[in-house]
């Protein structure tokens, strides 16, 4: 099938509204009003999640300030609301796996320089279950962390932590019940690898505790350090 075929049955459609973009002008990405609606996680920010802050004076938002995380810092790319929130449905659920081109370079440009003042030896995705894997037919943190990796020139670990057993669904779990649900659902299987400092990859910051259940695992596994990016976050309280 040739390149003009493929475009007639499959034209580029704006990320966040699903339109079809003009082809003379846009590849992937956000059609021009969207790009101007969507919002960037940028400072002010938690100093710890990355969640946006409505305070220019905090550090820590509410839930930063109550609890210890497991991870040292992490930082998202967009804001969890309009036209992001179905982008990220269809890049999880749809097989919209060209997302990936979209979000890695707004990625590269957003947190390019903080990543790598992090000197991390990889990037680690979170891990879904192999079960649930096959019959989505992929785990979209992989496919995003993975499209990263080339941007970055950052090495990919996909099989470093492995999901040993099926989880409840997150949403609607309060963070107490969200640790609970992840207690002993990770194991680290890379015996002997020399990494010291790595960047867990996921799609959606809510409370942190997936981070934290993947972060303790690499700790326990011989990582000295572990960062996260999310590709969303929501706004922090003050």
């Amino acid at each position: 099938m040739n390149n003009i075929l493929i475009k007639l049955l499959y034209p580029p459609r704006c990320v966040s509204c699903d339109q079809v973009l003009d082809a003379s002008r846009y590849k992937v990405g956000f059609c021009r009003e969207c790009g101007r609606k969507v919002r960037f996680a940028l400072e002010p920010v938690c100093k710890v999640c990355g969640k946006v802050l409505s305070d220019s004076n905090l550090e820590l938002c509410h839930d930063c300030r109550k609890k210890k995380h497991v991870f040292l810092q992490s930082k998202g790319v967009y804001v969890y609301e309009g036209g992001i929130k179905g982008a990220m449905y269809r890049f999880k659920y749809n097989n919209r796996r060209c997302y990936k081109y979209t979000f890695a370079k707004d990625t590269r440009r957003l947190l390019g320089d903080w990543i790598k003042s992090l000197n991390v030896d990889g990037i680690v995705p979170v891990p879904m279950y192999n079960k649930k894997k096959r019959k989505r037919g992929y785990n979209q943190a992989e496919v995003f962390a993975r499209q990263l990796s080339k941007e970055l020139s950052v090495p990919i670990y996909a099989e470093i932590v492995i999901r040993n057993r099926k989880t409840k669904p997150m949403k609607g779990l309060s963070d107490t019940e969200r640790q609970k649900n992840l207690k002993n659902a990770f194991n680290f299987c890379e015996k002997g690898l020399q990494l010291k400092r790595v960047l867990i990859i996921d799609d959606i910051y809510t409370t942190g505790a997936t981070l934290d259940a993947v972060a303790k695992v690499l700790l326990e596994g011989g990582i000295k350090e572990v960062y996260g990016l999310c590709l969303c976050v929501g706004r922090g309280y003050s």
